[in-house]
Order: C-alpha cells, then sequence, then structure tokens
C-alpha cells in the first residue's frame, strides 16, 4: 500500500488538503507532534474552507454533543457519562491536555470522552479553550441546550457567537442566564424560549445581541423593545401595550435608540391586544401608492429541537413613518396582536424610484473568504487529486463534473474504489413540492433541493444545463444548498434523471435511499435503491412495480401496513432489515416468506400456527439461515397469542440460572431519524436448538409478543460462554 508524506507536499497543497478535512481528522493530526500542530494553525489563518463553526448540544454537564459546520449537524464528538461508555472498548489518552478515557469512533458512533455530573463542564471548558487557542477567531462557536430533562443548564464558554436557549421557569434560569451572557457578551444570534416565564428583560447584554428572537411568556416585550440595540428581533408570547409601541415609534423617529434596527416582529395572539387606531394617531403615518408597494425581504433562521434552517421571508405595508434627521423611511404594520417594522435606511424619494425589493440576507455565520492563490488541480500528482476529491462535498464533485468530461471521466474512476465521505445518497419529502438530496457527507442537510417555482421568489436564479436539461437554478449559499427550479410536470422527469446521472457516475459505489411520505412517482420510478422509509400511504399496485425495479433492499421501514397481499411479495420478504411500526392486520404471510435478517413489527396479528411453523422450519434447517432477530408485538385489538400452545409444540430448553443469563443485545436503526442508532438488549432463560448443526436460538413467547434472537453458536458453545453477544 503506497502512503505519501504530507509535510513534503508543496504548502498550497498542504493547505488544500486540510481544508477538505473533517475536525476529528484535524484535531488527532494537532495531537501527533508540535510541527503538524504549527503548520495546521498557519492554515487555518488563511481560513479553511470548512470549518466556519462548531456547535455545542448540551444537557447536562455529562451529555454534550459536538459538532462542527463541516459535519453538517452531525456529532463527531461527545462528552458522556461513564455509565454510557460502559460496553464500548476504554482506552485512557492525553488530549486537550489532559488525561481522559475514550471510545474511538465507529461508523455509528462519534469519539466518545467519558466523564461525569461534577467534571464535566471543566472539561467541555477544557476543549473550547483549547479550540479558541486553535483556531482563534477564524470560526464561530455556537451553543445549543436541550431543557427536554426539565431541568436548567447552561455551560458557561467564552466567545460563543450564536445561542440557541430553552429554560423551565424555575429560580436558577435568571442567574444562569446572566452568568453565560458575562462570559459570552455581545453575541451575533440568541434564540430563547422558556416553559413558562422569568425575568430576564433587565439584561442589557441581551438587548445587544444582534439578532434576537424569543418566546417567553408573559415577558414584558416593551423594555426589551426599547433597549434593544442590535438589527433583528422576534418576539412571540409576551405582553404589549399602545404606550410601549409609541414609545419605540418616536424613539426611532427623532434618533433617540433602536437606530440599527433593520426588521421587528413582535405578535401574540394572547397576551397583546393593541389598538390599532390609538398609536397612528400619536404618529405621524404615511402611505405608499397600492401600486407602489415596496417589498422587504430577508433571511430568518428558524430552529426546532433536531434541525435548524433558513427561510426567506418577506413584509409589506402601505403605511410607513419617515425618520425627522436623515428621511429615511420604514414601513409599518400595527395589529392587534403585535407590530412589524422594516427600516429601508434610505429617503422615501429613494424608495418610490426604484420600487425595489429589498433584500437582506445577512447572517449570523462568516462568510467564507475567497482564497486569492488558484491551484490547477489537474496539475497535482494522481494521489493528491484523489485525497482532494475524496474530501470534497458531493455538491462540489457534481459541479466540477458538469464541467467538462474530463473531471466526470476523473471522479467516476475514483468512485469505483469508493470516495471515503460518500456512502449514501437519500432522496427526502414529505411534500410534493420539495424534494431534498442529501448525502452521507452532508449530513441531514440537503446538497440540493428540487422546488417548485413559488417556493424561491427572492432568490437569484441563472439558466443552467444539468442533467442534458436546461434548467433555473440558484446556485448554493452558506445557508441554502443547491436549488433546481421545476415545474409540477416536469417533476418525474427532472428527479429520474438526476437519479440515472447518479447512478451513471457513482454507480454502485453508494447507496441510494428514500425517505418519503407516500410512493408515487417519481419515487416509484426510481431504480437501485437500498433503503427505503415510507412515513404514510403506500399504492400497493405502484409498491410492488417499485420492488421490482429495486430489490433485494438493505433497510425498509413502513409507518402502517396496508395490505396483506404485500406480504406475499417475494421481493418485499428479502428485504434484510425490514420495520413496520403499526400492522392492524394479518402477518402470517410476512412471517412465513422473511428471507432477511432482521424483522420488526407493532401491533401486528398473528396466528399460532404461523408461529409454530416458523419455529419448525429453522429448527429443521428448512428456512431463515440468514436469520438473526425477530420482535412481534401483537395489536391489543387483535388475538392475542396463546403461549402455552406455542411450547408444547417442540422442545425447549430452559436455563437454570436467571441471574447468569446471557444478554444478546445489537444496534437497531430509528426508522424515524436516519442517523440514529439505539443499543437494544435480550435476554431470555428458554431456548431451541437446530437438529443440523445444534445451533442455538433465544425465545420468549407471551401472549402480547414474541421474540426469537439467532445466537450463530452450538449449543455446547453457548452454556460454556454465557455469552454476551453484540451486532454492531
Amino acid at each position: 500500500m503506497r502512503t505519501m508524506k504530507l509535510s513534503r507536499f508543496p504548502l498550497r497543497v498542504q493547505i488544500e488538503i486540510f481544508a477538505s478535512m473533517e475536525l476529528i481528522d484535524i484535531l488527532f493530526l494537532s495531537f501527533c507532534s508540535k510541527k503538524l500542530k504549527e503548520r495546521i494553525e498557519s492554515s487555518i489563518k488563511s481560513r479553511l474552507d470548512k470549518i466556519i463553526s462548531i456547535t455545542y448540544f448540551t444537557s447536562k454537564p455529562d451529555n454534550v454533543s459536538i459538532s462542527s459546520s463541516n459535519s453538517n449537524g452531525k456529532e463527531f464528538m461527545k462528552l458522556v457519562s461513564r455509565e454510557e461508555g460502559r460496553n464500548r472498548p476504554i482506552v485512557r489518552m492525553n488530549l486537550f491536555g489532559m488525561d481522559v478515557h475514550c471510545c474511538m469512533e465507529t461508523r455509528n458512533h462519534p469519539f466518545f470522552i467519558l466523564c461525569n455530573q461534577q467534571n464535566g463542564e471543566r472539561v467541555l471548558q477544557t476543549i473550547h479553550n483549547y479550540f479558541r487557542q486553535f483556531f482563534g477567531c477564524s470560526i464561530e462557536y455556537n451553543l445549543r441546550n436541550d431543557s427536554s430533562n426539565y431541568t436548567n443548564y447552561i455551560p458557561r464558554l467564552r466567545n460563543i457567537k450564536n445561542s440557541d436557549l430553552c429554560f423551565w421557569s424555575n429560580a436558577t434560569a435568571v442567574q444562569l442566564l446572566n452568568g453565560y451572557l458575562a462570559v459570552s457578551p455581545l453575541q451575533e444570534y440568541i434564540r430563547l424560549e422558556a416553559h413558562g416565564g422569568f425575568e430576564y428583560e433587565s439584561n442589557l447584554k441581551l438587548a445587544q445581541t444582534n439578532v434576537l428572537d424569543i418566546s417567553i411568556p408573559d415577558s414584558r416585550a416593551g423594555v426589551i423593545l426599547n433597549h434593544f440595540k442590535g438589527r433583528h428581533l422576534f418576539m412571540s408570547e409576551g405582553t404589549l401595550t399602545d404606550d410601549d409601541v409609541i414609545q419605540f415609534l418616536n424613539n426611532w423617529k427623532s434618533s433617540q435608540a433602536n437606530q440599527n434596527l433593520e426588521y421587528l416582529c413582535i405578535r401574540s395572539f394572547v397576551k397583546i391586544n393593541l389598538n390599532p387606531q390609538n398609536v397612528m394617531r400619536n404618529i405621524d403615518i404615511k402611505q405608499f401608492y397600492p401600486y407602489q408597494i415596496p417589498v422587504y425581504r430577508y433571511d430568518r433562521r428558524s430552529g426546532s429541537e433536531d434541525e435548524c434552517d433558513w427561510t426567506i421571508e418577506e413584509f409589506k405595508s402601505r403605511n410607513f413613518i419617515v425618520r425627522d434627521a436623515d428621511q429615511h423611511v420604514a414601513s409599518l404594520n400595527i395589529t392587534t396582536q403585535g407590530i412589524q417594522f422594516a427600516s429601508w435606511k434610505m429617503t422615501e424619494e429613494e424608495v418610490m424610484r426604484g420600487r425595489i425589493q429589498k433584500i437582506f440576507q445577512r447572517t449570523p455565520t462568516q462568510k467564507t473568504k475567497p482564497i486569492r492563490n488558484t491551484i490547477k488541480i489537474s496539475k497535482m500528482p494522481w494521489l493528491v487529486q484523489r485525497l482532494i476529491f475524496s474530501n470534497m462535498d458531493l455538491v462540489e464533485l457534481l459541479m466540477m463534473a458538469f464541467c467538462s468530461k474530463k473531471f466526470f471521466r476523473i471522479i467516476k474512476s475514483l468512485s469505483r474504489n469508493r470516495l471515503d465521505k460518500i456512502f449514501t445518497i437519500t432522496y427526502e419529502s414529505m411534500h410534493k413540492s420539495c424534494i431534498n438530496i442529501s448525502s452521507s457527507s452532508s449530513g441531514d442537510d440537503p446538497f440540493m433541493s428540487l422546488r417548485w417555482r413559488h417556493e424561491l421568489r427572492g432568490r437569484p436564479l441563472i439558466p443552467m444545463k444539468l442533467v442534458g436539461m436546461d434548467l433555473q437554478v440558484s446556485m448554493p449559499s452558506i445557508n441554502h444548498p443547491l436549488m433546481i427550479l421545476y415545474d409540477s410536470e416536469r417533476q418525474e422527469t427532472l428527479l429520474t434523471s438526476i437519479h440515472n446521472y447518479f447512478l451513471d457516475l457513482f454507480g454502485s459505489s453508494v447507496e441510494y435511499q428514500l425517505n418519503v411520505n407516500t410512493l408515487m412517482p417519481p419515487f416509484s420510478k426510481l431504480k437501485n435503491i437500498s433503503s427505503t422509509h415510507l412515513s404514510s400511504h403506500i399504492r400497493v399496485t405502484e409498491f410492488h412495480n417499485f420492488l421490482t425495479i429495486s430489490p433485494n433492499q438493505d433497510f425498509m421501514a413502513l409507518s402502517e401496513f396496508h395490505s396483506v397481499l404485500l406480504g406475499r411479495n417475494l421481493e418485499f420478504a428479502r428485504t434484510k432489515v425490514l420495520h413496520i411500526g403499526s400492522a392492524n392486520r394479518s402477518i402470517d404471510d410476512i412471517l412465513s416468506n422473511f428471507e432477511g435478517r432482521q424483522l420488526f413489527i407493532n401491533d401486528g396479528i398473528i396466528s399460532d400456527t404461523a408461529i409454530i411453523q416458523f419455529m419448525n422450519k429453522w429448527r429443521s434447517n428448512e428456512g431463515y439461515q440468514n436469520l438473526e432477530y425477530i420482535s412481534i408485538t401483537v395489536c391489543r385489538y387483535g388475538h392475542p397469542i396463546k403461549p402455552n400452545q406455542i411450547r408444547n409444540s417442540f422442545p425447549i430448553n430452559r436455563l437454570d440460572l436467571p441471574d447468569q443469563l446471557p444478554v444478546y443485545q445489537f444496534a437497531k436503526k430509528d426508522p424515524h431519524q436516519k442517523h440514529t442508532w439505539g443499543i437494544h438488549k435480550f435476554t431470555s432463560r428458554n431456548y431451541i436448538v437446530r437438529d443440523s448443526d445444534q445451533h442455538v436460538a433465544s425465545i420468549m413467547v407471551t401472549e402480547n409478543n414474541f421474540t426469537f434472537a439467532a445466537w450463530n453458536m452450538t449449543e455446547k458453545e453457548f452454556l460454556e460462554k454465557r455469552p454476551f453477544k453484540r451486532f454492531y
């Protein structure tokens, strides 16, 4: 195997390679030697392209996930309790200047650092300080906390740029917020949510945040509004009075306050009951002509527990006010439930002259600085080209492949040897107007999105020829993927053409996954899909046709099982891992025909005869040779299983020592979250033995559950080892 000495490459090549690496790889390199650490630090001063931010997501001191912008929200490192790491190999390492116990990264788990409630925050502060010393101000640091465990916790980390915070109302909330903002003041973006109100309005550091998004019941919106010194302010669930609004507008008009404010939105359908006429009587209101109303557009960050996204929102109103000092204009809309305000930072004459549509796309994330010195990849050694291509995001590879036939051939040749980061391509859609395409190198964020024409209002569009079609696209940005605009009648042709292009470019070197609401064109027309997740209605005819062109799938999850006829489909039965969320009908045919490895069914209706036939076929080696695990939960409204009748139908062995039962442990993919795996355990005193090879399977039969776990070992080995088996 040929190796490369990184230090022998030209400096510009080293910078390019460092820029394409994931953060965890760069960190491990920096631990190797002072020389490498210094070389990486000097490269970072030129700004590594992909590493723009680091995000900490925490719920308590011993549960912190750390991700970076080049891992697309997927954690590369995690602080966990010693209990969580006990079933994985543990090594002692000196990292970040401290001795810690770690679990190395696997395909299903990030790099674990073991800690506890007492030292968790100190460990995180040490890691964060190392990042700050290593990267300096070249990247931004983000913090999100999770209060789902009904506790308030914020680690005191310095120089955090963007925060997404959630609190439960109790005495510690104010103290925690004040202490946190004392070490990380003047942030770019803060989203603050509380389950129950608490007094936060007097915190002046919070009022200096550039973009502030607050949702706190019973909060006094007027107090924070008239102290606010940032650019964008969003508030909901608060209280606001006519006097608050009048004071704010008069302060703005007279240049006494809110001079940096660009956009304001305060809404509440419960706590606000404004009198628009009363407010307008106290303010000099003007109006645009109905056919000359300017449209104000801006990027807004919208967050949830699982992800953050950016949406382009717009605001227009006939009403506007004029600032006395410079005659600048602000659009204004006041209703009984709130106020919207948008400062144009231009005079009435300038606004009316152009009938402009102003777009604010400022984001709280720094923009990547362009590299002035260009590099011709084609002139580099072949091994260097291969390394650079293997670390590129998929959208970058595609844009290069579109450039010329030469690049297409190079990338296609490389994909035969499997590009390091690109294992999967996923098509995802919960609504027919939007199809997102992501890859294992882009995490949960799509690298490409197909949108209906009305979905791309406000985005700059350019004509481009892609996959042999003349299309209009919006180029990728830091907040948005490559967006392709289409009409509904071209949806099937467009997605099929893109998928066929991927098949031609990557072939079988990547796996293609489908995660959609309903299986209908264009999704039912995609061939060579290896993993399918359907969350709603299934059209049985289309599903049969789909399985014909995409057979032998590795994983399939159905939220509901709609037809017993599907259980007789041989391609469906050959799915390696099959998960049915809710059957509510007979599943005898599924069990009888199943040829895969793992089968999970909830709320099924199964006969005792089907279970007995299954057990006898396994014991006699007539079928189920690939089977590892089955778990079937019986529908509570169906017929319960008769355990005694089943146990009396074939010989069952029983272990004598209940405190020394073998533990069958395996990783099960969460059908609702594509990157989440849960570790599950199964123990039972009962087991059966296969006649031909004396292999053992543990079983459990109750009125509402049937579980089967094949050990792939003989009865002698099983009894001697009392195994603790893992399937990862």
